[in-house]
């Protein structure tokens, strides 16, 4: 039976990855309003509003956030098939540029990239385009664009440091800008820094007599889950309302005690090559929500400085770990082990987990290392709290 469930489910993907792939290589991609492209295939696109009974105090009318544009998947199983989708074209598309060019050396891969404006993330491209969503993926980009045009790199404006930005592509690609989703009837909002802080206010959190925020930065997995398709909450919420938090149909996720078994911690550090080169290493095992089931994830991003700034830089790159990977209840832990497989990218990743059906992955304190190679050389990077 457990055969038979994972071909089918192999199945559903390869047709959802066809749907994809054809309708990303489509000259003219047509959006239509309030409804999904692919509507009938477990994802549909609506413009979010006030329910006419709203009793809220705020003029709809006035609402900034009213007729906001969300992805709505009809289960879990359709939002991963999707993003998993996503993932797959991303990889040919970049595996059939490098079938033709990644014979060239660093230097002149990478001009012969700029030279064909070679989009490495096309097919994600193609798919907001397709159902007309201004993506959380998109706005990254922008923040991205903008902080590697510095001459000098300040990791605490680095985008990819905020919480809100704690996605990989294609997931960030099926979220609106506000870092919004929903599956099934339950919209799922990460939250911002400056989100967690007023919801810490309320909660009192904060130390009242010093104002000191006991959160932690640069990581903070916290989640807004809002059951019932309330979008009168949400709507609330995202006009500074933080009183929605006491609505029954509300529910914030909070960052689990640091206890010798856990998730939703994670460890970065960029590695110097030489003065025009460095990677960034990062290790981290997510918070378990609704479609982000909690899988250990190490990855690593390439990065060089030209004449304007940085930008990532396609070269030979690899990353692995090593470690225990344990259940919810911490228990029956099988070790992971990785096998190197360089490949000529900007970044790659990879997830770790002893089996999918599982709510969260969890790790021990210092029991998992990222492994990462950037050409000759190795680094490791250890996830401690």
């Amino acid at each position: 039976m457990k055969y038979y469930k994972k071909t089918f489910k192999f199945i559903w993907l390869l047709l959802y990855s066809s749907l994809i792939f054809f309708s990303c290589n489509k000259e003219t991609i047509e959006n239509t309003e309030d409804t999904s492209v692919l509507e009938g295939k477990g994802l549909t696109v609506i413009d979010y509003k006030r329910s006419k009974n709203s009793s809220s105090k705020t003029d709809s009318n006035k609402s900034s956030f009213n007729g906001t544009r969300i992805a709505v998947f009809s289960d879990e199983l359709a939002y991963e098939n999707y993003t998993e989708a996503l993932e797959n074209q991303v990889q040919n598309w970049e595996n059939a540029f490098l079938a033709q060019w990644g014979h060239l050396n660093d230097d002149d891969l990478n001009a012969k990239e700029d030279e064909l404006n070679f989009d490495s993330e096309k097919p994600l491209s193609d798919f907001e385009n397709q159902i007309g969503l201004q993506s959380l993926r998109k706005q990254y980009l922008m923040a991205e664009e903008a902080w590697l045009n510095n001459d000098v790199l300040d990791s605490s404006t680095d985008p990819d440091s905020k919480p809100i930005y704690d996605f990989e592509d294609n997931e960030m690609a099926v979220m609106n800008t506000l870092a919004e989703v929903q599956i099934g009837t339950t919209i799922i909002k990460k939250l911002n820094l400056e989100e967690i802080t007023l919801i810490s206010e309320a909660q009192g959190i904060l130390k009242s007599t010093t104002g000191k925020n006991l959160l932690t930065v640069p990581y903070e997995d916290k989640y807004l889950v809002i059951q019932n398709s309330d979008y009168d909450a949400l709507i609330d919420f995202n006009n500074g309302d933080v009183s929605v938090i006491n609505n029954p149909n509300v529910t914030v996720t909070n960052n689990p005690p640091a206890t010798s078994c856990k998730y939703a911690k994670e460890v970065r550090k960029d590695f110097l090559i030489d003065s025009k080169k460095f990677f960034r290493a990062v290790i981290k095992v997510p918070r378990p929500s609704l479609g982000w089931n909690g899988k250990v994830k190490a990855k690593i991003v390439s990065y060089k400085k030209g004449f304007f700034g940085w930008r990532k830089w396609r070269t030979k790159i690899d990353v692995g770990a090593r470690g225990d990977v344990f259940n919810t209840s911490c228990d029956n832990s099988p070790t992971y082990v990785n096998k190197w497989k360089g490949v000529k990218r900007k970044k790659k990743r990879i997830y770790i987990f002893r089996d999918k059906s599982f709510g969260s992955h969890k790790v021990e304190n210092g029991g998992m290392t990222g492994l990462y190679r950037h050409n000759n050389v190795i680094k490791e990077l250890n996830l401690t709290w």
